[in-house]
C-alpha cells in the first residue's frame, strides 16, 4: 500500500467515529468484492457526483468557488479511462475510492461532494444509469430476435408440418403458425421489459438517506440533468428498491424460458430420428471422437444460460430478503445484474443469427404432416357434423381406425367407407356411409389447415394477419426503445455541457 492510500485509508477509516483503519480480512474480503463489482459503473458514479455538484451550486448551498474546483476535478475524472483509475479497494467502496483520489487531488474542498448525500446514494444513481443502458442494449437485440422469428413465419406460411403435443403427431399445421408461438409471448416479455425500465429510469437522487434533508436539495433538477424520467418519490424507498433487480432478472428468466422451449424442440428436430432443421456449420461443434456427428452447441448454451438465470433469480431474491435499509440487498447485485444482462445478451444475439440462417426440411416436414395420424381430429369432426354422431362415440370409432393401421403397420390413414363403417358398427351397431370423397377430403393437410379459419387460427390468411400485426407491434417498442436511448445519451451529454459552462462563465 503506498503512502497516498495509507493517508486515504486512514483518512475514511479514523478519524471520527472509528478509532482504527479497516482490518486486512475486511478488505480482502467484502472491501474487495464491492469494489471489483462497482468498478463497472465508475464514470456512471461520476455523472451522479457531477450532477450533484451543479445543484449544489445552483441552491447556494456550497460556495461557487470550491464547487467550480470540484466540478473541473470531475469532469477531468470522466475522461480517465478506466483501466487508469486505481483501484484502491482499502477505501470500502467505488464511491470512497473517487473520494479518496479527489482529496489527493483538490484537498478538503473535496469534503464538499459529500453535502446531503450519502455514498449509497450516488452508487444508487450510477448503478440505475449503468441498468437502464443495458435494458435498453438488450431490448434492441431482443427485438431483431423477434424480427427474425417473423421473417422465418413469412417464408414459411405454406410450408406444412404435423404439430406436436408430448412429441407425438397432434394436428398439422403449418411452420409459420408454429413459429408464432414463440412470438407473441416475446411481445409479452418485451412489454414487461418496458415497464421495469420505466422503473429503473426513476431519479432516487436528493432524498438524503432515509427521510430526505434539511437542504434545500432540488430534486427535480436532479432528475433532468441526470436524464431520469420521473422522480422515486418516497426518500427511504428511493435508497434502496430491491424489487426492481427481482423483477429486471425475472423478467430476463421468463424470456429466456421461452427462448429455451424453441432451443429444446430445436435440438429434437435437428435429431436424425427428426431430420426437420438443419443448422449452418458455423453455428455447430465437431465431436472429437464421433467422426459423423455435428453438434447444435449454441442450442445447449441458451439451455444452460436458462438454467443457470434460475439460480440467478434466487440469489439475488435470496440477498433482498433482509430488513429495510440493509446493504447487503444490493452489493450482490451491483455486478451480478449487470453482468447477466450482458450474458444474455450475446446469447440472444446469437439465437437471433441461428434463426435467421437456420433450414428447415420442409419436404420432410410435409412428408410428416401426411404420416402420424394428424387427421384424426378432423375425420371426428366430420363424422359429428355429418352423421350427427355424439363427438365421444365419433372419437372411439377414428380410435379404432388408428388401432387397426397401427396393427397393419401403417404409419397413415388409408380409408375406404367400407372400413370406416367396419369401426362405425363396433360402437354404434351400424354404418355412417361416408363417401370416398368425403374422407380423401378430410385426410388432405393443408385442407385440414385452412380450415383454422378463426381468429388466431393456422389459415394462411389468418398467419398473415398475425404477422402484420405482430411487426406493427414490434415497431412501436422499437422506436419507443430508440428514443429512450437518444433522449437518455442527449440528457447526459448535456449535463457534461452544463458543468463545462459553469466553470467557464464563472460565478453570476
Amino acid at each position: 500500500m503506498s503512502k497516498n492510500s495509507r493517508e486515504s485509508a486512514e483518512y475514511y477509516g479514523k478519524g471520527g467515529r472509528l478509532k482504527t483503519s479497516a482490518a486486512k480480512e475486511l478488505i480482502k474480503s467484502a472491501y474487495t468484492f464491492e469494489c471489483e463489482e462497482e468498478m463497472i459503473f465508475f464514470h456512471e458514479i461520476g455523472l451522479a457526483d457531477i450532477a450533484h455538484v451543479l445543484m449544489l451550486i445552483e441552491e447556494g448551498i456550497i460556495p461557487f468557488s470550491e464547487g467550480k474546483t470540484l466540478l473541473e476535478a470531475l469532469l477531468e475524472f470522466q475522461e480517465t479511462n478506466i483501466n487508469d483509475i486505481p483501484l484502491r479497494v482499502e477505501l470500502g467502496d467505488i464511491y470512497n475510492v473517487r473520494a479518496g483520489l479527489l482529496e489527493e487531488k483538490i484537498g478538503h474542498i473535496a469534503g464538499w461532494m459529500h453535502a446531503g448525500r450519502p455514498r449509497r446514494e450516488a452508487i444508487n444513481i450510477g448503478y440505475l444509469l449503468y441498468l437502464r443502458k443495458l435494458v435498453l442494449k438488450f431490448i434492441r437485440i431482443f427485438i431483431r430476435l423477434i424480427d427474425e422469428f417473423l421473417n422465418q413465419a413469412q417464408n414459411h406460411l405454406d410450408t406444412i408440418m404435423p404439430d406436436f403435443t408430448y412429441l407425438q403427431h397432434a394436428q398439422p399445421t403449418s411452420l409459420g403458425h408454429y413459429l408464432l408461438t414463440f412470438v407473441y409471448p416475446a411481445l409479452r416479455d418485451l412489454d414487461r421489459f418496458r415497464a421495469t425500465y420505466k422503473r429503473i429510469n426513476s431519479c432516487p437522487a436528493g432524498s438524503g438517506s432515509v427521510n430526505g434533508s434539511r437542504l434545500p436539495l432540488n430534486r427535480l433538477r436532479l432528475k433532468e440533468l441526470l436524464g431520469f424520467d420521473e422522480i422515486t418519490q418516497h426518500t427511504r424507498d428511493a435508497m434502496w428498491q430491491p424489487d426492481i433487480p427481482i423483477e429486471t432478472v425475472s423478467n430476463l428468466l421468463a424470456l429466456l424460458i421461452n427462448v429455451n422451449r424453441l432451443s429444446e424442440e430445436l435440438q429434437i428436430w435437428s435429431t436424425t430420428e427428426f431430420d426437420f432443421i438443419d443448422l449452418p456449420d458455423r453455428f455447430c461443434r465437431a465431436s472429437v471422437i464421433m467422426p459423423q456427428k455435428k453438434n447444435p452447441y449454441p442450442l445447449t448454451y441458451i439451455r444452460g444460460l436458462t438454467g443457470d438465470m434460475i439460480g440467478v433469480v434466487s440469489s439475488i431474491a435470496g440477498v433482498a430478503k433482509t430488513s429495510s435499509g440493509n446493504p447487503d440487498s444490493r452489493i450482490f447485485v451491483y455486478g451480478k445484474l449487470p453482468r447477466i444482462l450482458e450474458q444474455a445478451s450475446k446469447g440472444i444475439d446469437l439465437m437471433a443469427s441461428l434463426v435467421a440462417e437456420i433450414k428447415f426440411n420442409t419436404d420432410n416436414m410435409s412428408r410428416q404432416a401426411i404420416e402420424g395420424f394428424s387427421q384424426a381430429t378432423d375425420l371426428a369432426d366430420l363424422i359429428m357434423q355429418e352423421r350427427k354422431v355424439d363427438y365421444r362415440s365419433a372419437h372411439q370409432i377414428v380410435g379404432i381406425l388408428v388401432r387397426e393401421a397401427i396393427q397393419k403397420n401403417e404409419k397413415r390413414f388409408i380409408l375406404t367407407p367400407e372400413i370406416v363403417d367396419g369401426a362405425a358398427n363396433q360402437v354404434l351397431q351400424k354404418k355412417l356411409d361416408l363417401t370416398q370423397p368425403q374422407l380423401d377430403s378430410i385426410l388432405d393437410p393443408i385442407a385440414i389447415i385452412e380450415t383454422r379459419q378463426g381468429l388466431g387460427g393456422a389459415a394462411k390468411v389468418r398467419v398473415q394477419e398475425m404477422v402484420m400485426e405482430c411487426r406493427k407491434t414490434l415497431k412501436g417498442i422499437s422506436v419507443w426503445r430508440d428514443g429512450c436511448e437518444e433522449r437518455s445519451l442527449k440528457q447526459l451529454d448535456n449535463l457534461i455541457l452544463v458543468a463545462k459552462g459553469k466553470i467557464e462563465v464563472g460565478e453570476s
